[in-house]
């Protein structure tokens, strides 16, 4: 009998031990079938976007782990600096979720060097970053491309009256990656704007019926038009059409001198005498495909954000300008080599960028090991979602979050170091579009403001950014003067 009690209270003591050492992350209670869908729908509506949803209930369970499920899938959703910067620089939680979402996205392929991870993805990514930096990636010959398109965008405000900024910055990511991986740019007409209309709507259908899709994968074969499953399999069909069209006109060329990226893989293709090789034409159009979707959102939705700040704050507009005309010749554009004498010029666009983060919540991540974050125990294949708005929202790292003060990214008159502000996400999967993005917002805003003043229409003056959100978060659009100064 004694013997009996003594296991019994061993027994009881390990089990203690053991969900000690395992302790599961807080959330709220999954309904059968729907999980966490209905009270993520109602929080999303009540708060304005779903970053705000995730953020009140990490408030409610008072932890920077939480989890919730999306049908019978549960996720994670990891909040606060010090936890988000642990799971961008740790190697476990480097893998890829392979759910419908990520399948329709992906042609239904793990191909790519975004959606993709393991020892493919490796090597895929590192062989696109060093083929991009040999045709000039993050070198002069990108910048000149981006101050070829500050040019047209100049040329075309001349027009003057009210006008919307976004559809003149929105060709640039388009342009730049185009070159770099074709050769040549877009020419300026119908095929510009159909590419730059096909990756909106596809923007848009993604933002629309992603998570419906990924809550309930079934719809696609009872409800494929009211699920959104047939408009993103289209819309897919018509990018994958657009960048095979273009392979093959390369194809037909046949150069040698390897002057894009193109040139670049489909040598790679012709000289790999590995019968299982990577590279292979699929590889090449979702590596495309990859990059357009990195390049075409950040820059133009970013800079919207940046101007319209500057409706808000003629006051700001003007100190912006007065570190412009001080530092920068009237009689030429703006060079990448004057960013560091423009440290409250580039805390404008920092500052925006933490109010405003375009993908407010990054991943999916795959964990790829079990681990721990924190005192909290992670499975194998868990899926992990990252709230970065939550640490920009710090109060302990950015006092009175809700102002918007770029001063709080200068000290002793020079732009203070990043280190922990996230954007572009970090370690191996940051986002490969960074050098891009940085350079022509800053060559973009910075033309732009040293030529032209941005103010508010008359009778259509906005009194605080309203934001419009899904995957990724936009202002709404608005229009502007801009006046020659």
């Amino acid at each position: 009998m004694y013997v009996t009690i003594i296991l019994s209270i061993v027994i009881l003591i390990l089990i203690a031990v053991g969900h000690k050492i395992k302790k599961q992350p807080p959330g709220p209670f999954p309904w059968p079938f729907i999980g966490n869908v209905l009270l993520l729908k109602s929080l999303s509506r009540k708060l304005g976007a779903q970053h705000l949803a995730f953020l009140e209930l990490s408030k409610r369970y008072n932890s920077n782990l939480i989890s919730y499920y999306i049908g019978s899938k549960r996720i994670l959703v990891v909040s606060g600096n010090k936890y988000i910067q642990t799971v961008l620089n740790t190697p476990e939680f480097n893998g890829r979720p392979w759910d419908l979402f990520i399948q329709v996205r992906n042609f239904g392929k793990k191909t790519g060097v975004t959606m993709n991870d393991g020892d493919d993805w490796k090597e895929l990514r590192s062989w696109t970053e060093r083929s991009m930096r040999n045709i000039g990636f993050g070198r002069t010959e990108m910048f000149e491309i981006i101050k070829n398109e500050l040019t047209t965008i100049l040329t075309k405000l001349q027009q003057g009256g009210a006008q919307r900024l976004k559809p003149l910055i929105s060709p640039v990511g388009i342009n730049v990656i185009w070159t770099l991986a074709t050769g040549k740019p877009f020419a300026e007409g119908q095929k510009l704007q159909y590419f730059t209309d096909l990756m909106e709507r596809r923007s848009r259908a993604f933002e629309m019926s992603g998570s419906v899709l990924s809550a309930f994968p079934w719809l696609r074969y009872v409800a494929p038009e009211i699920s959104g499953y047939n408009v993103i399999r289209m819309l897919n069909n018509e990018l994958k059409d657009f960048v095979t069209e273009t392979i093959a006109e390369h194809k037909k060329r046949c150069a040698e001198n390897k002057e894009d990226l193109i040139d670049m893989f489909l040598n790679k293709i012709e000289n790999d005498s590995e019968p299982t090789s990577l590279f292979t034409e699929e590889q090449l159009t979702m590596i495309l495909v990859d990059l357009f979707l990195a390049g075409c959102t950040t820059i133009s939705t970013s800079l919207d954000f940046v101007f319209i700040n500057m409706v808000l704050h003629q006051d700001i507009q003007r100190k912006v300008q007065q570190e412009i005309d001080s530092m920068i010749p009237k009689d030429r554009l703006p060079d990448l080599s004057d960013r560091p004498k423009l440290p409250y010029t580039e805390a404008v666009i920092k500052e925006t960028q933490r109010m405003w983060p375009i993908f407010p919540i990054i991943g999916p991540r795959r964990v790829l090991a079990d681990t721990k974050l924190g005192d909290y125990y992670i499975e194998k294949d868990s899926t992990v979602i990252i709230n970065i708005y939550s640490a920009n929202m710090d109060p302990d790292s950015f006092p009175d979050p809700h102002s918007f003060i770029p001063e709080r990214f200068i000290e002793n008159g020079v732009r203070k170091s990043d280190a922990d502000f996230v954007t572009f996400g970090k370690g191996k999967r940051r986002c490969p579009g960074q050098a891009i993005a940085t350079a022509a917002m800053f060559l973009l805003f910075t033309g732009i403001l040293q030529r032209y003043s941005i103010l508010p229409v008359p009778g259509k003056e906005p009194t605080s950014i309203e934001i419009s959100s899904g995957l990724a978060i936009t202002p709404k659009p608005y229009e502007i003067l801009a006046v020659p100064r």
